[in-house]
């Protein structure tokens, strides 16, 4: 216990709660984006395994308030799918990266939010067909990436607002979305004896400064153009990643 305590003190922990709490403005001002961020500085502080079950921690944590409404707007129709879909494949994503070298898993970090972030900027959306075939493809993806490194859900969001429908019923959809892949990657590392209680103790405890920042972003968000912050998160984001390939 006092090993934990004083690693509570230390240099890296706190550096993990300017983290989160960064992480947290861009959630709460753009509504996305936190895990892309949060990821690839949080493997400069922890291994990738444990900086990505510190952030399902805290994605839980921070999500599970808006989990009640959710599902009363969720769109069982549309949706059955692509949660099957990510049921199957995110566990795939988690094990890989069980089993994959640090350094490299911060180098395909990298590659994965610069394509991300490119893709993003660029504005692109699918405008393709949504049968059986094409959402295992891409709920495979964004699963597989996600239970990888946390930073499929771009991928997610641009597939899931491709449907018909309220704005407020594709939120909810991305919501449950997102909270069963943070529940598959949990449970895989659970059974693989990641989810230690020191981990999850330090996960509760770096949320309130994500709760934090999110409550600041969304007040940000009333008086600022959320293109215009959004842009250049993803420019910074796209940098990280560049920086991730070359220095890891």
């Amino acid at each position: 216990m006092d090993e934990f305590v004083s690693g509570l003190l230390a240099f890296p922990f706190l550096l993990a709660l300017g983290i989160g709490l960064a992480g947290g403005l861009v959630q709460g001002y753009t509504g996305w984006g936190a895990a892309m961020l949060m990821m690839p500085l949080m493997t400069l502080v922890y291994p990738p395994v444990e900086a990505l079950a510190l952030l399902v921690v805290g994605g839980l944590l921070v999500s599970a308030q808006l989990y009640p409404s959710a599902i009363r707007e969720f769109n069982w129709a549309d949706m059955r799918i692509l949660l099957l879909t990510l049921i199957l494949l995110t566990p795939i994503g988690s094990i890989i990266l069980l089993s994959t070298d640090p350094n490299l898993v911060r180098k395909i970090i990298g590659g994965v939010l610069v394509l991300v972030s490119i893709l993003v900027l660029s504005g692109w959306q699918y405008r393709g067909k949504r049968g059986g075939l094409s959402t295992f493809l891409y709920g495979g993806v964004a699963g597989i990436i996600n239970g990888f490194a946390g930073l499929g859900s771009p991928i997610l969001a641009i597939y899931i607002t491709a449907f018909p429908g309220q704005a407020s019923t594709q939120r909810s959809n991305l919501i449950i979305a997102s909270g069963l892949i943070i529940f598959s990657i949990m449970i895989v590392f659970s059974l693989n004896g990641i989810m230690v209680w020191s981990l999850i103790l330090t996960g509760v405890l770096l949320a309130p400064t994500q709760m934090i920042g999110a409550s600041i972003g969304a007040r940000i968000f009333a008086y600022s153009p959320q293109e215009y912050f959004k842009k250049i998160t993803l420019i910074i984001i796209l940098i990280l990643g560049v920086l991730a390939i070359i220095f890891s």
